[in-house]
């Protein structure tokens, strides 16, 4: 009953078994990897998941932990059961690892009760997978650890995403993780970023000498016909043989074609009907246990009228046996068949059974009642809710929204089944699950009338809009909440009228903005005047001849220190929005400091649906500071994460802002463009972002001005202006070598008066440079020397900086003031060269040369620069004083493999110790 396995053999599964024991391998020497086994059912993967085990148990040269376990298909209705079957064993761990980890996983794991305070709301799973590589890498500590995961595709969804987040991060672990996954007549189960060994049928050697020792006492015939309907599945092979009558063969040829699942189902079934009505009531009771507990099954079984001995029929034919305490099935398709097979009342009777067997406070009973109730019944319904708000409580969200819609439909048309569909909707928001809480948040409305619930009802839609970009349809959403609120809650209407405002912002559409003000104002709501300033920063950066853009300016300034004033009351969303705002006024310091702190706590508390876009405004603003390495790093993870959290806009705006400026800069012509395509491809509906800039920035690198120039006009003309605003000085150089300065007089018009609004010397010295270019060439030089004074005041934007001394750098040589030229062209080129921005470093060197100057310029790269995007942040963080823990915590990562990355980055910088990164000025 092991697929391919027969006496020990596998057959045909060289390649296979070469890749599993190539993960051992890699494990074995800290270079942990995931792989995921992937097949139709009887195909072979657990006779493979359970060779790599023996492997490794009989590893002569290492001992290993082998951690197994086995997704079951009612397991879907309670969160972690999975990781409990996994981690269990590792409890003895759990002293050694940190506090808070180990606090969560007894709660996880079932070993403790869940706290008083709620676990954080958004993805929880990010923290509760960061403890188990925790719990995994201190046992790894002590030997390699194998995960083997069969049947994985029924795993409950909350320990799917935790053992997949780990997956991804063994890095430097001694650890391996296996998943087997049935392909076909299964739930999916997406692996994005892990490895697939794709398992095919045998080939007609191993098939026909497998056969040979399984059934050699057939006729020549019937080993032609069976060799023919299994079609290489080797557990076909081993079951097709005892079917009596061989005129079931032959039907799958002359009627209907069956898949080779349904087949072996039928083969299991046949045979499970045969055994006597105990001994099928027994097996249907395993396969409804949802947790193994022996102990339950037998209370319930003797409800029924079964004890143990009735095991003996089934156990003989090899369909179930009694080993270590706990019933297992000879293959995953026998529970199936065992449980889908049954006839339903008799499905109604196991669960019945269960839920007497419980005690009426045991968590698994509402599940075993639900499943035996086949109409509204309110006391099902009540113990749904609280085992539902307990999945709360332990961040089970995943599950979580199913109780909740289960408890709905077991409950009477009326507000109750509104508010409970409301609280599952809740719960899909929170498990990143958004066509679901589309879904059940657009069913509230059916049910109930009551204002509140709709209001909330509407920000389940309205985030969900929001989050997959769709602006259009998150816009109206919002106003509509915020109509609701004002009926049943008035004080909480700002919120909703303040998102629609954002949602303006972000799409460049300022009559929508003004829109929302209006409605903010008319309402009559508390903190409409909020509303009405972010409304008018939008104005301001759409050119909008209403609004200044002092008074866009003010407005912004305004609303950050209203949002200072609340402290840590703030949402983290809301955080990142005024660093945002930080950064568009030039406060990059500022941004920058409240941005480690922001990216620091959503780390900490889970609330990734935030952190792509608080790495990418921390990425702009390291880009702008110059260290573009840095910028990288952070664009790359957030990346990572919002690929992770299905969050499509992160893949926009991190490419559109960090990434292909950067490429652009340093002339990569091939990179800029395929990030942007990158972008395009992954922009949701409605989304304005300014796709071009990168563009128009290439071909001013590149000495394409006329193209430049073209691009910048559309940027500003018709894509987000916001987004846009540090494109006019390019602008403003690309008009003037084209000769074209009429094109650009209105749009520097409107940027002068934005920068000298801001009051701060970054904005101010483009302004005196773009004067500079636009001026007579004899009053130039007064406007460069200027803007070159305001930059070094500022201090926070190199490259811009290095921009101007090559503008004046070139004066300078016209002028022929020589030496003054040389001076400022090599600090220009310094800084091109360690940016690796090499067509501007060549632009300034052609200048050098002209000037008489044709030395070598000595720059040498940046530390950061020489090392890998991860490395980077590790030593940053380590620099800063955290611990390998620490670090591996703040960046998802396992403290050795955070370990791994620190030292590795050592002899690249030239040091032998942590201590000596403070010296760096890292």
């Amino acid at each position: 009953m092991s697929g391919v396995r027969v006496g020990g053999v596998l057959y045909g599964r060289e390649t296979e078994t070469a890749a599993l024991r190539s993960l051992l391998e890699a494990a074995r020497a800290s270079t942990g990897r995931a792989l995921v086994v992937r097949g139709e059912a009887g195909i072979g993967k657990s006779a493979l998941l359970t060779a790599t085990a023996e492997t490794a148990d009989a590893d002569s040269g290492q001992h290993w932990t082998v951690l197994r376990c086995t997704g079951v298909e009612s397991e879907h209705t309670w969160s972690f059961a999975g990781l409990q079957a996994l981690l269990l064993p590792l409890t003895g761990h759990l002293e050694s690892i940190p506090e808070h980890h180990a606090c969560l996983l007894s709660r996880v794991l079932g070993l403790a009760a869940a706290p008083d305070k709620p676990a954080p709301p958004e993805n929880f799973r990010f923290i509760v997978g960061m403890a188990a590589l925790s719990l995994l890498s201190q046992a790894a500590a002590e030997r390699p650890v194998l995960c083997v995961v069969d049947d994985a595709h029924w795993l409950d969804p909350d320990s799917a995403d935790v053992l997949l987040f780990a997956a991804k991060r063994l890095g430097a672990e001694p650890i391996a993780m296996v998943f087997g996954v049935r392909e076909g007549y299964a739930p999916d189960f997406p692996t994005p970023g892990l490895e697939d060994l794709v398992v095919g049928p045998l080939d007609e050697e191993a098939a026909t000498r497998l056969l040979a020792e399984r059934a050699s006492a057939l006729t020549y015939a019937s080993r032609g016909r069976i060799l023919q309907a299994a079609e290489g599945n080797p557990l076909a092979l081993l079951e097709l043989p005892s079917v009596e009558a061989e005129t079931r063969l032959a039907a799958d040829w002359t009627g209907q074609r069956r898949s080779t699942t349904t087949r072996l189902k039928q083969v299991f079934g046949d045979r499970i009907d045969r055994l006597p009505q105990n001994t099928r009531n027994l097996l249907l009771l395993i396969a409804a246990d949802e947790t193994a507990d022996t102990a339950l099954i037998l209370k319930a079984a003797a409800g029924l009228g079964a004890d143990l001995s009735d095991l003996a029929p089934a156990e003989t034919d090899d369909l179930v046996r009694y080993r270590g305490g706990a019933f297992e099935f000879g293959h995953p398709l026998i529970r199936t068949a065992s449980y889908q097979g049954a006839p339903s009342f008799r499905r109604v009777e196991a669960h019945q059974a269960f839920a007497a067997a419980l005690d009426p406070e045991d968590h698994r009973r509402p599940f075993h009642l639900a499943a035996a109730t086949t109409g509204p019944d309110e006391s099902v319904v009540a113990a749904l809710e609280t085992a539902g708000t307990c999945l709360a409580d332990c961040g089970g969200h995943s599950v979580e929204y199913a109780v909740f819609e289960r408890a709905a439909s077991f409950t009477p048309d009326g507000p109750d089944k509104g508010r409970r569909l409301l609280l599952a909707a809740q719960a899909a928001l929170s498990a990143g699950n958004a066509p679901k809480a589309h879904d059940l948040a657009g069913q509230v409305a059916r049910y109930s009338d009551d204002r509140l619930t709709l209001a909330y009802a509407t920000i389940v839609s309205a985030s969900v809009a929001s989050w997959g970009g769709d602006m259009r349809a998150a816009y109206r959403l919002w106003l509509d909440a915020a109509d609701h609120f004002t009926a049943a809650k008035p004080e909480a209407a700002g919120y909703p009228l303040f998102r629609a405002v954002e949602l303006s912002w972000h799409s460049g559409d300022f009559a929508r903005a003004e829109t929302a003000a209006e409605h903010a104002e008319r309402l009559g709501i508390e903190h409409a005047s909020w509303v009405r300033d972010l409304a008018a920063a939008t104005a301001g950066l759409n050119r909008s001849c209403a609004v200044t853009p002092a008074d866009a300016i003010a407005a912004l300034r305004r609303l950050i220190d209203i949002h200072q004033g609340f402290g840590d009351g703030v949402s983290l969303h809301d955080r990142t929005m005024v660093a945002w705002w930080r950064v568009l006024i030039g406060d990059i310091a500022g941004a920058e400091r409240d941005l480690i702190e922001i990216v620091r706590t959503i780390r900490s508390v889970g609330a990734v649906e935030s952190l792509p876009r608080a790495l990418t405004i921390n990425g702009t603003a390291e880009f702008h500071k110059g260290r573009w390495a840095d910028a990288e790093a952070l664009a790359e993870n957030a990346l990572d994460v919002s690929v992770e959290v299905g969050q499509r806009i992160g893949l926009v705006k991190t490419r559109v802002h960090v990434l292909a400026p950067i490429a652009a800069l340093r002339g990569d012509e091939v990179g800029t463009r395929e990030l942007i395509d990158q972008a395009v491809a992954a922009a949701p509906a409605d989304t304005n972002v300014a796709i071009g800039a990168p563009l128009a920035l290439l071909d001013l690198t590149l000495g394409r001005n006329e193209e430049a120039l073209d691009r910048y006009l559309t940027v500003l003309d018709s894509e987000a202006p916001g987004d846009a605003l540090i494109a006019v000085p390019d602008a403003v150089e690309a008009a003037v070598r084209t000769e074209s300065t009429g094109r650009v007089a209105d749009i520097f018009d409107w940027f002068a008066t934005w920068a000298e609004a801001t009051e701060l010397p970054h904005w101010r010295a483009l302004v005196e440079r773009c004067r500079g270019l636009l001026a007579a060439d004899a009053e130039a030089g007064a406007h460069y020397e200027r803007a070159a004074d305001l930059h070094r005041e500022s201090g926070d934007f190199p490259f811009e900086t290095a921009r101007t001394d090559l503008i004046l750098g070139e004066w300078l040589r016209r002028a022929r003031r020589v030496n003054e030229a040389k001076s400022r062209l090599r600090s220009a080129a310094s800084t091109f060269e360690r940016l690796g921005a090499a067509p501007w470093a060549e632009r300034v060197k052609r200048e050098l040369r002209a000037a008489g100057d044709a030395g070598p310029v000595e720059a040498a790269p940046a530390l950061a620069e020489k090392l890998t995007p991860q490395e980077l942040q590790v030593v940053r963080l380590a620099a800063a004083g955290l611990s390998n823990r620490e670090i591996g915590e703040q960046l998802y990562l396992s403290p050795r493999t955070a370990g791994y990355h620190l030292y590795k980055a050592y002899p690249k910088l030239g040091v032998a110790a942590r201590g000596e990164l403070v010296k760096l000025g890292l």
